[in-house]
């Protein structure tokens, strides 16, 4: 902001805080306007195999993503089964890191996911960061607790929960595509077995004084995956 406004001078500059589209219509042409977003890397699966370490992910990297809730009411806000959102996909004309700080975008790529695709996408991601914690040549132990803490703890699993009681409860299920609910439950199993290997995991790096914390999340935990079986209609 400083910098347009040593240029264009401060009483012409006006920052635009909401991160959602901007028609220019609405804008004032006498102002120059500026909109910030926070970005993060985006990667396609194969990607995420061939880059395995945090400098790898963090450079020579074209491609960024953000993204905007939304509901079909036109609130930004909603319960899990009526929350939608909206991805964009940007890709600059350079790799970061480069020479300059600033790298034009080439073009930009939008992506609405319904509810369902919704849960499938955060539940999956849950997945990702777990198993990515977990293979690491050295675990970071408090990033794994945190992690745990957040999918199995009852105090704060209701995201997981809430979307399985949303979308794979028998009486919500016929509301939803086939083939989504399947890949639904398909992971759910893996969250759920992804829960378990990182239990294992902390439970061999954690001292006596811990002991007591990881005898509590596994009975979340065992808590969790009894829920989910009733929900499912399946031990998982």
């Amino acid at each position: 902001q400083k910098l347009y406004s040593d240029k264009f001078g401060s009483e012409n500059v006006k920052m635009i805080q909401d991160s959602g589209k901007v028609n220019p219509k609405d804008l004032d042409s006498k102002y120059a306007y500026i909109q910030v977003t926070h970005v993060v890397p985006y990667f396609e699966e194969k990607e995420l195999q061939e880059r395995k370490t945090d400098f790898e992910r963090t450079h020579n990297i074209r491609r960024f993503m953000f993204e905007m809730p939304f509901t079909q009411a036109g609130k930004r806000q909603g319960g899990v089964e009526e929350q939608c959102k909206r991805r964009t996909i940007l890709t600059a004309i350079h790799c970061f890191p480069y020479v300059k700080k600033r790298i034009p975008v080439m073009y930009q790529h939008h992506t609405d996911l319904n509810p369902i695709e919704v849960a499938i996408d955060e539940m999956s991601k849950k997945v990702a960061e777990l198993r990515q914690l977990c293979s690491s040549a050295e675990v970071d132990m408090i990033k794994l607790q945190l992690k745990l803490q957040g999918s199995v703890s009852v105090q704060v699993n209701a995201g997981p929960l809430a979307y399985a009681r949303a979308f794979l409860d028998d009486t919500n299920t016929k509301r939803y595509p086939d083939n989504k609910v399947k890949l639904l439950k398909e992971v759910f199993r893996q969250f759920v077995e992804a829960c378990g290997h990182a239990l294992g995991v902390n439970e061999r790096l954690i001292k006596e004084d811990q002991l007591e914390y990881q005898e509590e999340m596994k009975a979340n935990y065992r808590e969790m995956a009894k829920e989910l079986s009733e929900i499912m209609h399946e031990q998982v």
